[in-house]
């Protein structure tokens, strides 16, 4: 029997439960939860399930947030355990902390001179926030986005809907000028930026969930065009899944999707990218 995307994360799974980035690689938060997201509906998997969210959950800093690995200072990431734990568990403590550490995580404030000589040259607003990388740095699309669909997938308070609502006018004021997004701001050196796969399909997803009605045809005709131009198992995947999320699809992408999936059953021998593509197997995120 051909291996399947499946087959690949059971047999490239750690056995402390997580998954590193390739096979062999220490654990990591995000493929962890991303394995998780994929294999969370899939009966045979509910053993690797329940060893990856048992990793996951002792790689919860003190502060109730997750970093890049069992230890490090939490950032980013923690969007995506949150999104882990939530269509696996429910609501529980560990998301609740992480929701939490989310609302408070503060992204670095430019002083006002500086401010509004950067507002001049790029023509974005500084005083809306994002959600940066790490606590303290500026914010960017693609932690936005997993902040905005972590925040959708747990319970709502006034607190988390005056966030989402602050990051939706981020993303309208970060989006490029022929739709869609790149990784952070849509002007350099006074030069617009093209949209770029990942982080439009994140925008997608997030706007899909908070506010859809934000979302432009322009957006999704960026999404298509990079998504067929980068051919990236990464790429398709990741707009396939956010083109699926608003009705739509693209045969050619898919095509090419499954074109270039690997013997052993993954994408790239990578277990991001393969999970990716199986959590649009799957139905979404």
């Amino acid at each position: 029997m051909v291996p399947s995307a499946s087959d690949f994360l059971h047999t490239s799974q750690n056995a402390d439960g997580g998954w590193g980035y390739l096979p062999g690689q220490a654990s990591a938060v995000e493929p962890t939860s991303a394995a998780i997201m994929g294999l969370r509906d899939e009966p045979k998997g509910q053993s690797a399930v329940e060893g990856a969210l048992s990793w996951l959950s002792a790689a919860q800093n003190g502060d109730g947030g997750w970093g890049v690995a069992r230890g490090a200072v939490s950032g980013w990431q923690t969007g995506w355990a949150i999104l882990a734990l939530a269509a696996a568990q429910g609501t529980g403590d560990a998301v609740t902390r992480g929701t939490n550490w989310l609302l408070k995580v503060k992204p670095a404030e430019a002083q006002r001179d500086d401010m509004q000589k950067l507002e001049a040259t790029l023509a974005i607003d500084f005083t809306l926030r994002g959600w940066p990388w790490l606590p303290g740095e500026a914010t960017w699309i693609e932690p936005t986005c997993l902040a905005v669909l972590a925040l959708c997938a747990v319970t709502r308070t006034n607190e988390s809907d005056a966030r989402v609502a602050e990051a939706v006018r981020y993303l309208k004021d970060r989006r490029c000028r022929p739709g869609g997004w790149n990784v952070g701001n849509p002007v350099m050196f006074s030069q617009s930026l093209p949209p770029r796969t990942h982080p439009t399909a994140l925008a997608v997803l997030a706007l899909s969930r908070a506010a859809p009605e934000q979302l432009l045809p322009e957006d999704l005709s960026a999404l298509r065009a990079d998504m067929r131009s980068d051919g990236g198992a990464l790429a398709l995947a990741s707009g396939l899944l956010a083109l699926r999320e608003r009705g739509d699809d693209d045969a050619v992408a898919a095509a090419r999707l499954a074109e270039i999936q690997l013997a052993d059953g993954s994408w790239n021998s990578n277990v991001y990218h393969t999970a990716f593509a199986l959590i649009l197997e799957r139905g979404g995120i």
